[in-house]
């Protein structure tokens, strides 16, 4: 099942370098790289340009102010780490508990760094929390929606996707590690019908 999931997720990021629209995406990925190895105090304009060694001048041709800048990164990181990841789903298809099953195993393999990160950063920054709010009520929604689909209503779709999601972000933030089959079993409580 691992070379499967291995290979949905090098669609995922084929699909990111052909669907993302973004042509400065080199200014947007050095700085998630900057937050996720320095922190959020060490994204800066400068930073961002001496990492690619570029002027500030360069910067205002693709952004007017460093909060457009911190838009435009939080929209790329919100299309390549949600809506690319659920567009994934589709395309592999299945019914709605697969699909359930691979995102849990997309998400199992994926690098969580960015999301710690940013996770972080909206911890001190309101426009961060707010995209960070809007990633969270989409995954949310997907969750609750296939929750629907296998069956529950929608208090116990809700219920359980909440389960669901704070369960796989919450142990990017504990040292209690959780193999795929562990959390595919904590799934399969969730999504079996009394």
């Amino acid at each position: 099942m691992k070379d499967n999931v291995v290979s949905n997720n090098l669609m995922i990021n084929n699909r990111l370098s052909m669907d993302l629209n973004f042509p400065n995406e080199e200014w947007l990925k050095t700085g998630i790289k900057i937050l996720r190895d320095e922190g959020h105090h060490c994204l800066t304009i400068e930073k961002i340009c001496t990492a690619l060694n570029q002027s500030q001048e360069q910067f205002s041709q693709y952004y007017t102010n460093f909060a457009g800048y911190i838009s435009c990164l939080l929209e790329y990181w919100y299309e390549k780490e949600t809506l690319s990841y659920i567009n994934a789903m589709d395309e592999i298809g299945g019914n709605a508990e697969e699909n359930l099953m691979n995102l849990i195993e997309m998400v199992h393999y994926a690098d969580k760094q960015d999301e710690i990160a940013i996770r972080n950063w909206a911890l001190k920054c309101p426009l961060t929390l707010k995209a960070m709010a809007k990633v969270d009520r989409t995954r949310l929604d997907v969750g609750i929606g296939l929750l629907k689909e296998i069956g529950f209503s929608e208090k116990d779709s809700i219920l359980r996707a909440r389960i669901i999601y704070t369960a796989s972000i919450g142990a990017g933030y504990t040292s209690i590690p959780a193999s795929l089959d562990q959390k595919r079993a904590m799934v399969g409580v969730l999504i079996r019908k009394n």
